[in-house]
């Protein structure tokens, strides 16, 4: 129950950043808890970066602008989970960063990737050259922050300079003066606030721990990836969404879980699993996966037989026709977000076409085998019922 409070109790927002010509150029990352204060400033991020990348992106409100995102000096520490992509991503430095050799390395990585980076003017001032060689914006929180010498130095470094905390038009015109290239402040535009999903806890902890193995194994095994994350419905979904989101679909819609995998590719799959898995929001417990993977693979032996059915079609309608349950969402809502094909989406909703009357015969047969009914048939239904239980069984084994 505390986990799910913390769920509630969290959102984000995006901060719209202006250009010199008042474009809507750039979005600014904000989080926060309405309850109690958080000490884990890693898991608040990450929790904040898995609804800003993997949910609200997905409904284009990022699209190509860029985001910039205030992350504290322990993310640096691994580069690789920094969020894609690295060209339209900002990282704002703590103003409170303390350089040293070790850090200014990671700095040089984190750029040599395609980062920029965000820096404090006041930071600036107190670490001197080494920063400056690494800094690619500056933010300044007053127009008189920096004189005339140290502005017009970093101008002559390809230095952009980001206005800060713009209280009111005066204060607009005094940074408009210095040729600010960006600026970010409530007075010119009041931020959005997203309240972070409510995720269920339905899922394989054990498959978790295999699916991390797997993903940074020198040799890594893309059907057992599929595999594992089929036993992972959160991830699941997220992993649809993000092969749909404006930096990956290209305008085709994509809901098939092994084609999804290939889009993203393994840098972005690490990424959205470990941010997920900081965030906190990997599921715990295997019941409900187990009876959705039966479902699924039920549909998927009943189609079998036809030639005019994708037997895969037949298991993702399957498992999705349980998705909602098991992330504890509305399923009416996620099947909208979704992006399946009407075939699928008319079988989900109306029970209609071939899929929806093969789901339509599996969810009876779960009925009569629930209610150990007379009328249990011992023929293909129940073959293909004994069998879907054998393959989850072999699939969620060996955990």
């Amino acid at each position: 129950m505390t986990g799910e409070r913390e769920a509630e109790a969290f959102s984000i927002a995006l901060q719209p950043i202006h250009d010199a010509e008042d474009k809507h150029a750039a979005d600014r990352l904000l989080y926060r808890h309405h309850g109690e204060p958080q000490d884990d400033p890693v898991a608040e991020t990450a929790r904040a970066l898995a609804t800003a990348i993997y949910e609200l992106d997905d409904r284009k409100r990022l699209g190509r602008r860029d985001l910039v995102i205030d992350l504290p000096v322990e993310w640096l520490d691994r580069p690789d989970l920094l969020p894609a992509p690295a060209s339209q991503v900002i990282i704002g430095l703590p103003r409170d960063l303390g350089l040293t050799p070790e850090l200014e390395a990671r700095l040089d990585e984190v750029r040599e990737r395609g980062y920029r980076l965000l820096v404090h003017a006041s930071t600036l001032r107190t670490q001197g050259r080494e920063l400056l060689a690494r800094t690619d914006l500056l933010r300044l929180r007053h127009p008189d922050e920096l004189d005339d010498d140290r502005l017009r130095a970093l101008r002559l470094r390809g230095v952009r300079l980001l206005a800060d905390d713009i209280r009111d038009r005066d204060h607009l015109e005094r940074f408009r003066a210095l040729d600010c290239h960006l600026f970010d402040g409530r007075y010119l535009a009041e931020p959005t606030f997203y309240t972070a999903r409510h995720h269920g806890r339905h899922g394989n902890r054990a498959a978790h721990l295999r699916l991390v193995n797997e993903l940074y194994r020198d040799d890594v095994d893309l059907l057992r990836l599929y595999e594992l994350i089929l036993q992972m419905p959160h991830l699941h979904v997220a992993i649809l969404r993000r092969a749909n989101s404006s930096f990956y679909a290209h305008g085709a819609h994509q809901a098939d879980l092994k084609r999804s995998i290939q889009i993203l590719g393994l840098n972005e799959l690490r990424r959205l699993v470990m941010t997920l898995s900081l965030a906190g929001e990997m599921p715990s417990s295997k019941l409900k996966v187990r009876i959705a993977l039966i479902r699924a693979f039920m549909c998927r032996n009943l189609a079998a037989p036809f030639r005019n059915i994708d037997p895969e079609d037949a298991f993702t309608t399957g498992l999705f026709s349980m998705m909602g349950p098991l992330l504890d969402e509305s399923q009416d809502e996620l099947l909208d977000e979704l992006p399946l094909d009407p075939a699928m989406s008319e079988a989900l909703t109306r029970r209609s076409g071939h899929l929806g009357a093969i789901l339509a015969l599996a969810e009876e047969h779960e009925r009569q085998v629930a209610e150990a009914s007379d009328t249990l048939t011992p023929d293909r239904l129940q073959q293909c019922y004994l069998d879907a239980m054998d393959q989850t069984d072999l699939l969620m084994g060996h955990l």
